[in-house]
């Protein structure tokens, strides 16, 4: 029963976020059809690599502080659970507010200091997400839970990959017109 959890709530969603993170990084250019994603973060000392802490001024926003987050699988799944965590929040505060003056209280000093000092709280939370989904989520297993995710990454970055080269090579058939690929 684990495993069939760890599939659904850790795979799954894993795999769909990492193949539109990766999708994207290609259609934007920041990676190119002929390196793996696997190779993409290791060249460290190459800063003419798009899609690199050194460059991620540069990036699309989830991009950023996807590279912010370590880049790889670590970085995305951290990147997840930042979006996780503050969604989360977003939407408690959203359920529990009793009216406008919940929303006016949030222009407050006090309010906006602690909206930061939380956003950096789950920055760190995400960043040891693999102390934060256990809490989130019931596992008998976590070794379970961290391969369906780790699994969930590579199938969802090999999927964006082919998926490119696929309309790649539809585009240079004639099939496709090349502005569908941008």
């Amino acid at each position: 029963m684990d495993l069939i959890k760890a599939i659904f709530y850790a795979g799954l969603p894993v795999q769909v976020f990492t193949f539109l993170m990766v999708y994207y990084a290609y259609n934007k250019g920041y990676l190119t059809s002929d390196i793996t994603i696997r190779d993409a973060f290791k060249d460290k000392k190459n800063p003419e690599r798009k899609l690199s802490k050194a460059n991620k001024k540069s990036l699309l926003f989830l991009h950023s502080k996807w590279m912010t987050f370590g880049g790889g699988f670590y970085g995305l799944v951290a990147l997840l659970t930042f979006i996780y965590i503050e969604l989360d929040q977003t939407v408690q505060f959203l359920i529990h507010a009793t009216g406008w003056q919940s929303f006016l209280n949030l222009l407050s000093f006090n309010a906006i200091l602690g909206i930061i000092i939380e956003s950096f709280i789950n920055m760190l939370k995400a960043l040891l997400w693999f102390s934060y989904w256990p809490d989130v989520f019931d596992m008998e297993n976590v070794a379970i839970w961290f391969i369906a995710s780790y699994l969930g990454y590579r199938l969802g970055a090999n999927l964006a990959q082919r998926y490119v080269v696929h309309l790649e090579k539809k585009a240079l058939d004639g099939d496709v017109c090349v502005e569908e690929i941008d």
